[in-house]
């Protein structure tokens, strides 16, 4: 008797235990998303289901982190997964199972940013350094572009139970250095603090967020500049964004309206792009390519636009590194000089998830 109760329990017990910590990974990293290990075989393939439909980038995600387990060798989607066919497998659930899947879960700091950043926004809350050669209209210099910046995802699934939805807060520093100046000057520094609201179903992700920003000239640059006309620029902006994802492509665009500034800015912007990603082209290496457009009423609609193409290195864990070679054309992101023209080339070194 004990020996028909006792073997089957221990030939099934990796599988059952790769089950239990493909599960407790999944709603680690990715909490919201209902990801289950509907079935998993001895060769370490696994099938997955979702409560929600999931993007490609959402699978690239949890493909590259299952992946670095050393365990799973092979990842199978279920329906649930495909927005396209979502609705069939719909029709194949119990009624608890649509009963746990309508309940709405929060979860606290989620790790996971369902909007992705912009890759080649030049005001985009991150941590980076970037070596650039400025050309103005009234002189040439090496440049460096410093950011202290980052996304915190304070609670996720508030908004209802057919997507995946976050609350957060952005904030960051971008500062701008002359490098052929005798003490490397601060020219200047943005400071930036945002509230984001996000909602995320398959490939289609929406922000919604106000922020602020104010914008300082460094004493370098003012003492060795007496005759400088400074602007006290500040601006508090409500911005709305919808972003698509086909395969390798993203596509973004949207809009905003400047809430209150100081001085009085005309209040409309837009905002558009598109990036393209190759998971592992080169080895652990991804390559990425990525396009930013932007026009704003007080300028009267001129285009600036940030150009970015490089590679990207994953660590074990979602962490990201990118190399990018980039080139600016148009009026100056640095605050205090928006109506100057700018162009600059040189070399990004990127930090984040």
């Amino acid at each position: 008797m004990a020996a028909t109760v006792f073997a089957p329990a221990s030939a099934a017990g990796p599988e059952e235990y790769l089950r239990g910590y493909v599960d407790s990974l999944l709603d680690t990293r990715f909490p919201g998303l209902g990801l289950r290990s509907q079935v998993i075989s001895t060769d370490g393939t696994v099938r997955l289901t979702s409560r929600t439909c999931l993007g490609p980038s959402q699978k690239r995600d949890v493909e590259y982190l299952l992946g670095k387990t050393g365990q799973v060798k092979e990842i199978q989607w279920g329906l649930s997964t495909d927005c396209d066919r979502s609705d069939a497998a719909e029709q194949d659930k119990t009624e608890a199972e649509r009963e746990a899947a309508a309940a709405v879960d929060v979860y606290a700091l989620p790790e996971e940013e369902l909007f992705g950043p912009l890759l080649a926004d030049p005001r985009q809350p991150r941590f980076s350094v970037s070596y650039l050669h400025y050309r103005t209209s009234q002189n040439e210099f090496a440049a460096a572009n410093a950011a202290f910046g980052e996304y915190f995802g304070l609670a996720s699934g508030v908004f209802g139970s057919s997507g995946s939805s976050q609350v957060g807060i952005q904030g960051g520093v971008f500062a701008l250095f002359n490098l052929e100046a005798p003490s490397s000057d601060l020219i200047n520094a943005d400071y930036w603090i945002g509230l984001p609201i996000s909602y995320r179903k398959g490939p289609w992700s929406y922000l919604l967020r106000t922020y602020h920003q104010s914008s300082h000239l460094g004493d370098e640059f003012i003492l060795g500049n007496p005759g400088i006309n400074r602007v006290n620029l500040s601006y508090e902006d409500m911005e709305a964004l919808v972003s698509y994802e086909w395969e390798r492509w993203r596509l973004y665009g949207g809009g905003g309206y400047i809430l209150n500034s100081e001085p009085d800015l005309a209040p409309k912007h837009l905002q558009g792009g598109a990036e393209y990603v190759r998971a592992r082209a080169a080895g652990r290496l991804s390559f990425i390519a990525a396009v930013d457009v932007q026009a704003s009423e007080e300028l009267d609609w001129r285009r600036s636009r940030s150009y970015q193409v490089g590679f990207e290195l994953r660590s074990n864990s979602l962490r990201r590194a990118r190399l990018m070679l980039e080139h600016f054309r148009g009026h100056s992101p640095n605050g205090q000089f928006y109506i100057e023209p700018l162009r600059y080339t040189g070399l990004g070194l990127y930090f984040g998830f």
